[in-house]
């Protein structure tokens, strides 16, 4: 390499001796004229040479700034006062800009019923005779999993079938295969109040849950149980929502579902000094003092109850209990504490069936006569 560069350089040297011995006499010829005469004969000469081929990507990055510079050559410019305007528009017109809906992402919208027409509702397991549940559990709806196995709670992320065992409301882990078994050997029921499937509950609408309201208490006036536990707040809500409204909904003369949720707190001992109080007949005495903040939903008892008129019945009563959601999606409580709501719905029925628990302030929801 060190050859031929001295080689270039030795040509080089020749060239420009040579142009400078041709000049003519008397011409202002230097050593840097004579160097760029030599050069130019390296000069880039389009016409004598032969075309080359474009890359695809010099293609397509040409193409590209050329999209750029037109469409920022449709922006508008500064105004005067040097800000830029509030609006964008790509047309030149005035017309109107139009508001689209903020939809979260990721959300989820109500599936028709033909989507999962395919698919089975699951059978209700209550057991033969009334008054011989402790618990009707009373889930949202059959998932996609359970419906294709044809049975209760089947997804395996579901924590269900743990929190049973782990709250000793059974011996041993059951499996969703066995859930028909439950009434006969452990006194628990399952339901659910939605009957059809559907992969998520966001599927379902609004009304399916209000709609199922009927049906859930023909089967608490047939079934007689001690307890039924909602698996899920919002089943509670549209179950209350329907048997027990407030006044302004049209009730019979009770408190409104917030005097009620006030009251259950009051009862196990909640009571501030100095505020308002609810007395036995549940209507709340006026204090000058600004009334306390609702109380935070408690995953527990609830201040309702179903009184069975039927003189043969051995369960008198029917309480309500309301645990979180066993979906293993339910990120907000972890399986440890999922099953200490169950430990205690357990001990709320060994105090229900000792007699300790006093029902007496707890609001009675009507039973329609169509049901009797």
């Amino acid at each position: 390499m060190k050859l031929e560069h001295d080689d270039i350089e030795a040509s080089a040297e020749a060239d420009i001796a040579t142009t400078a011995a041709n000049q003519p006499e008397g011409s202002a010829g230097t050593p840097s004229q004579a160097l760029r005469d030599v050069l130019s004969r390296f000069r880039f000469d389009e016409q004598s040479t032969p075309s080359l081929r474009r890359s695809p990507r010099t293609i397509n990055a040409a193409s590209a700034r050329e999209k750029y510079e037109e469409s920022e050559s449709s922006l508008p410019t500064l105004s005067a006062g040097g800000r830029s305007p509030k609006k964008r528009t790509g047309s030149t017109t005035d017309a109107p800009e139009v508001k689209r809906a903020k939809t979260p992402r990721g959300r989820v919208g109500i599936a028709p019923p033909e989507i999962y027409a395919h698919l089975d509702p699951l059978n209700d397991h209550l057991g033969h005779d009334p008054d011989m549940l402790d618990v009707m559990i009373c889930g949202i709806n059959p998932g996609k999993m359970s419906a294709t196995v044809g049975h209760h709670f089947a997804h395996p992320t579901n924590h269900f079938w743990r929190c049973l065992h782990g709250a000793a409301l059974t011996d041993r882990l059951v499996s969703p295969a066995e859930d028909a078994t439950l009434p006969d050997n452990y006194r628990l029921g399952l339901t659910n109040i939605v009957e059809r499937p559907s992969a998520q509950t966001a599927e379902l609408a609004d009304s399916e849950f209000t709609d199922g309201v009927p049906a859930l208490l023909r089967k608490i006036v047939l079934k007689r149980p001690r307890v039924v536990c909602f698996v899920g707040k919002k089943i509670w809500e549209s179950f209350v929502k329907v048997a027990a409204p407030s006044p302004q909904n049209g009730s019979n003369g009770r408190g409104s579902h917030e005097e009620e949720s006030a009251r259950a707190e009051i009862l196990v001992g909640d009571t501030d000094a100095g505020s308002s109080t609810v007395g036995v007949s549940g209507k709340r005495a006026v204090s000058k003092k600004k009334a306390p903040a609702r109380p935070a939903f408690t995953f527990d008892l609830q201040p309702y109850k179903i009184v069975h008129s039927d003189p043969n019945a051995h369960v008198r009563e029917t309480l309500f209990f309301v645990v979180v959601s066993t979906s293993g999606l339910v990120a907000g409580y972890q399986l440890k504490e999922k099953i200490e709501q169950f430990t205690l719905l357990k001990k709320r029925v060994e105090e229900l069936k000792s007699g300790t628990i006093d029902t007496s302030n707890m609001s009675v929801i009507p039973i329609p006569p169509d049901l009797l």
